[in-house]
């Protein structure tokens, strides 16, 4: 089934439901009061909040799209082309680094940015810290080393004279979003520049959201959906920058999103693909599959005779990226971004300007240029309005942009829709059975004799108790797994451990060499001297354990070796001229090491997730196992004895997943950056010096062995944290879940215990009043029978609409 055919069907379902379950809730709602009288009535208010909720979700059901490009590939244009307008800032060099969230809005007249909390406190904390910084190290040496940013260049200062102090919480209008996101990302990219242990995106775990209007809203019927399309700006594989630490932060948004989106260049496409971008991808594609990868091919509005045509770009990206096999939906969409925002941004200032003249429209010259040619002045003109309207239509039209909005909101509906939908419809299907057989066992319960109903009300009472019993016969056995599972993550963080030691070693080993030639002023004999210096650290090379576990890089042996001066002192150690240069190295040095290890901890965390919900799926099967018996007995007991056909529980609780979300993070975070250099006094000028006394000069160095060792204890101490913490999380998360597991199998017992000992009060009703109460009855097991079968029917549909697709 393709994408055309399968959107109507998941939209129309989509309404179906809401529709239905709507139903379900006013349902409800008329148990908990028609049903007064019985002492479930309190259930069923709350079974009609837990439905509204289902309700909420499928109509505010989010399509998140996130979109990765290399830099200057187009991404911000093309977001600013699906908004309507120039929100995105965009220069010349890289620009984002800070992922942003745009969500459409079709009630908003004009773009809104809001921050969080903690979005503005932590900014604020890093421009104090900034600003300690610039004034040590001083404006000018600040500007020099942003000599290759001048975009950057005015910052230092404004920072200094306290100008740039404050963070909005939210900025409203175009022009003042562009000002306060250009200010975030500047400050990022500040950061990693001139004080690279300061990082404000390692203390995030929330991005900005920009609430918009769309422009296609008044005229494009795709516009409901597409006020559910969440775009996550983020930062491309190339726009890093020196010491920016985006993986994580990328990989964590990619995670998040249904559908992703990688951007290429048409006049680079074969030299990116053969190289760099296919490396982009293929680590796009490791952390959410094929399924959700989608290329957007940008540019293709400079395509000449001779070019790859339309088919052999669909070939040669499903063929080199590996996704021609994945479907057989249309995965590849070829664009003109510029013309896109071109034709979209002139037809949104028509929209909100309807009666303005052509000199009047601000876009009018851009749009002027692009449909016009080189003789767009003079035909600009002569253009009406309603000219250039349909020049600004038919430009979208050659944009590419309808097939890939379509193609993206069909396969985003597609592929989020059906599991939220069916999700709903399984939490409402279990109120809606639980309901039905209660007011049929009331009903039936009524006309038999009122000591076998007490019987049954006894026996239905011992079941609790049996399962009570259970709980506390499965303490030890839980115990068990958890002891298990904290045996499996011990060994995995102590790989980590492994791994990260390693990767440091490499670093400063391999790494090194690079760092000598930023450093170092030495001629090429001593460059040279320097090299076999490495190689002969990397064969003696030998780690001794120290206290508390720890391994130094290197063995105290070894260490003396290399610190021992002959004409050169042994790269073991730096020597710097100022205090201030000497710690701009040790922080950088501290800031790419972070890199490495918190890419580790990203992986592990996410092994670690998944062993746990593993774990947890079969605590789950276990759970079920030991208490399946005593349910079954007692829905055997209540069909022989009221003729009604029960069914187990569909326990709602398989549907919960581990989310550490808030439990722990992959970021290594210090108060202050390491201690790692110390003064000393420069002896062979002393001794030709007499006026070493009057003249005393200082050196600053940086040790490397004291440089590892402290960032290894920082490694052990994150890892012991980390280990805390999710042990923490396992302890409330088991209890939790066999919590709520035996909640929900009680509640369903009683519900029927309840239902019957209502039916003893009912017999002592009038015979009238006993009428009465039957038809009621009646009537709501009439109701939920035909709502079974609706959503029965629904879910049969959504299964499926999965499986076609």
């Amino acid at each position: 089934m393709d994408s055309q055919t399968l959107k109507p069907n998941i939209q129309d379902l989509q309404s179906d439901v809401i529709e239905l379950l709507e139903q379900i809730s006013l349902l409800m709602n008329r148990a908990s009061t028609a049903l007064s009288s019985d002492v479930s009535s309190h259930k069923y208010a709350e079974f009609e909040r837990q439905v509204k909720q289902e309700v909420e979700k499928v109509k505010n059901l989010e399509l998140r799209m996130a979109i990765v490009a290399p830099m200057k590939a187009g991404k911000s244009t093309i977001t600013n082309a699906i908004i309507g307008q120039d929100i995105l800032p965009s220069r010349n060099s890289a620009m984002t680094t800070l992922p942003t969230e745009i969500i459409f809005d079709a009630g908003l007249q004009e773009p809104i940015l809001t921050l969080s909390p903690e979005i503005v406190t932590v900014f604020q904390e890093t421009l104090l810290a900034l600003r300690k910084q610039i004034n040590e190290m001083g404006i000018e040496k600040a500007q020099e080393k942003l000599a290759q940013y001048p975009h950057l260049q005015v910052m230092p200062k404004l920072i200094q004279k306290a100008l740039v102090e404050s963070v909005p919480h939210k900025s409203e209008g175009r022009k003042n979003i562009a000002l306060t996101l250009t200010s975030l990302n500047d400050i990022v990219r500040l950061c990693s520049i001139l004080y690279p242990s300061i990082d404000p995106l390692q203390s995030l775990t929330e991005v900005p959201r920009i609430r918009t209007p769309f422009w296609l809203s008044q005229t494009n019927q795709q516009s409901e959906t597409l006020g559910k399309l969440v775009i996550v700006d983020t930062p491309g594989p190339n726009e890093a920058g020196e010491n920016l630490r985006l993986q994580a932060v990328v990989a964590e948004q990619l995670r998040k999103s249904s559908m992703v989106l990688i951007v290429l260049d048409f006049t680079q496409l074969k030299n990116e693909a053969a190289e760099k971008v296919k490396k982009d991808v293929e680590r796009v594609i490791e952390l959410r599959g094929k399924e959700s990868l989608y290329v957007l091919i940008n540019k293709v509005d400079q395509r000449r005779d001779g070019d790859m045509k339309p088919e052999q770009v669909q070939q040669f990206v499903t063929a080199e990226f590996g996704i021609g096999e994945v479907g057989n939906i249309n995965r590849v969409f070829e664009i003109s971004a510029r013309r896109a925002f071109t034709s979209a941004n002139f037809l949104m200032e028509l929209q909100q300007n309807p009666d303005l003249e052509i000199s009047k429209l601000k876009t009018a010259r851009s749009l002027a240029q692009e449909v016009f040619g080189i003789d767009w002045e003079e035909e600009l003109e002569e253009a009406t309005v309603e000219e250039l309207k349909k020049k600004a239509e038919r430009l979208w039209k050659k944009s590419g942009f309808d097939p890939f909005l379509n193609g993206a909101i069909n396969n985003l509906m597609a592929e989020a829709a059906p599991r939220c939908i069916l999700s709903a419809l399984k939490i409402t299907r279990s109120r809606l059975m639980e309901l039905n057989k209660a007011v049929q066992l009331r009903n039936s319960a009524v006309n038999q004799d009122a000591k076998k109903i007490q019987n049954e009300v006894d026996s239905l009472s011992n079941d609790l108790s049996k399962l009570e019993w259970s709980l506390l016969d499965l303490e030890e056995q839980v115990d068990e797994i958890k002891k298990s599972l904290s045996e499996k993550l011990d060994s995995t963080l102590k790989k980590l451990k492994q791994n990260a030691d390693k990767s440091i070693q490499d670093y400063f080993l391999d790494g090194i060499a690079q760092r000598l030639k930023q450093v170092s002023n030495s001629n090429e004999l001593k460059n040279k001297l320097e090299q076999i210096d490495i190689a002969v650290r990397k064969a003696l090379l030998s780690p001794i354990p120290l206290p508390n576990n720890m391994a130094t890089i290197f063995p105290e042996s070894i260490s003396r070796f290399l610190k021992y001066e002959v004409g050169l002192k042994g790269r073991n150690e730096f020597v710097f001229e100022t205090q201030q240069e000497a710690e701009e190295f040790a922080a950088q040095l501290v800031a790419e090491a972070k890199q490495i290890v918190e890419a580790l901890l990203y992986k592990t965390i996410q092994e670690i997730q998944d062993e746990i919900t593993t774990v947890q799926d079969n605590l789950i099967i276990l759970l079920k196992q030991r208490t399946k018996g005593v349910v079954e007995n007692a829905c055997k007991r209540l069909n022989q004895a009221f003729a009604i056909e029960f069914e187990l529980p569909p326990l709602l609780l398989e549907d919960m997943e581990a989310n550490f979300g808030n439990v722990t993070d992959y970021t290594m975070k210090e108060e202050q950056p390491f201690s790692v250099v110390k003064t000393v006094v420069n002896f062979f000028k002393k001794l030709f010096n007499n006026n070493y006394a009057e003249k005393k000069e200082n050196k600053y160095i940086v040790s490397l062995e004291k440089t590892v060792f402290q960032f290894n204890q920082s490694v052990e101490i994150k890892i012991i944290d980390t280990e805390k913490q999710i042990n923490q999380y396992l302890d409330d998360d088991f209890q939790v879940r066999i919590s709520e597991f035996f909640k929900e199998l009680e509640g369903y017992l009683q519900n029927y215990r309840n239902s019957l000992s209502q039916a003893l009060q009912d017999q002592s009703l009038s015979l009238a009043d006993q009428e009465e109460v039957k038809q009621i009855l009646i009537s709501f097991v009439n109701d939920t029978d035909k709502l079974l079968k609706a959503v029965e029917k629904k879910q049969e549909f959504t299964y499926k609409l999965m499986l076609d697709k």
